[in-house]
């Protein structure tokens, strides 16, 4: 089946198949990596996050009350991190929320969890005199924003990955083109060599030393031995035919006088002798037409016209009985 499929479009496949296998090992391993880096990078995000906010929670004591942050102080500093931020009491109970801030069903004394698609830290800070307690603080960014980002980062290995095998696709095609440029125009220039039937035309051979340079080398030599081959032929042929020429030429002279002798011998003989004299002058006379037709073939094979003209059957039957008799 791959037998089937062409040259170029087989380089080409191999190259995309290459560099698809490589691409994927290099975004498994980045996207391993990066998707490492992105969950770190996130958890440190939110460590800071409450981090910060508790070493700037202000608390303090006013008419013996415990004036706790606004809700629009709690919402400047959850809205850089679309963030959510709670303040509980020691016992669990919730003392003020950022805005639209869900219900976490978290344990206040476990300081990092995970809890309804939420990354929660809760840090403790300290009432102020004469309170005694603490207050937690909880500070809880969404999961689903690190898998968004997550996807991204996937979405954009994998654009990479086929972006990359389609321009190796195309990259192993045009260089296979190219490649294949020389053998295209040897196998031009041979088409035309079988057409015109001249193998004293030459092939074209790259400049460049390789395998193709090498074949087309190859096919020069043997186009210059084929031409001198035929040179070769063409004049023993011409040697030939101008011997058949000039011996059935010569051979028409004292053939002439031969049949003259004979038609006088048979015309002036009798009886057994006048028979052999008849018999003799047919032999001749064969012998004439068999010069002639040397003579017509010799010219024929140097691209003359034959004369043609209507001949007599019946008097070839004559003759030939005569022999057989």
């Amino acid at each position: 089946m791959l037998e089937r499929i062409p040259i170029r479009w087989r380089l080409a496949g191999t190259t995309a198949v290459l560099t698809f296998a490589i691409l994927c090992t290099f975004a498994l391993v980045v996207g391993e990596l990066t998707s490492d880096r992105i969950r770190s990078d996130f958890e440190h995000d939110v460590q800071a996050g409450v981090i910060n906010l508790t070493d700037h929670l202000t608390l303090r004591i006013e008419d013996n009350k415990l004036v706790r942050p606004t809700q629009s102080t709690l919402d400047l500093y959850a809205g850089s991190g679309h963030a959510v931020i709670r303040l509980l009491t020691q016992d669990g109970r919730v003392l003020r929320t950022s805005s639209n801030a869900p219900d976490l069903a978290t344990d206040p004394f476990v300081p990092t969890q995970e809890v309804d698609g939420y990354r929660v830290e809760t840090r403790t800070v300290a009432l102020p005199l004469p309170y005694a307690g603490v207050i937690r603080v909880q500070y809880a960014r969404r999961l689903s924003d690190l898998e968004s980002t997550l996807e991204r980062v996937r979405l954009f290995l994998l654009f990479g990955v086929l972006g990359g095998t389609a321009l190796a696709l195309l990259a192993g095609l045009a260089i296979a083109q190219r490649a294949m440029a020389p053998i295209t125009s040897l196998t031009a220039r041979a088409e035309e060599i079988r057409r015109t039937r001249d193998p004293g035309r030459s092939v074209p051979v790259p400049r460049a030393d390789d395998e193709v340079a090498e074949l087309a080398r190859t096919l020069d030599r043997m186009l210059r031995a084929l031409d001198a081959a035929q040179h070769e032929t063409e004049a023993a042929l011409a040697r030939q035919r101008e011997f058949v020429a000039d011996a059935s030429h010569e051979l028409r002279t004292p053939l002439t006088s031969v049949l003259a002798n004979l038609e006088l011998l048979a015309e002036t003989l009798e009886g057994e002798q006048g028979e052999a004299a008849c018999s003799a002058l047919r032999s001749s006379q064969r012998m004439r037409r068999l010069v002639a037709d040397l003579l017509l073939l010799a010219r024929a094979d140097v691209g003359r016209e034959a004369v043609r003209e209507p001949f007599d059957l019946s008097r070839a039957v004559v003759a030939a009985a005569g022999e057989l008799e």
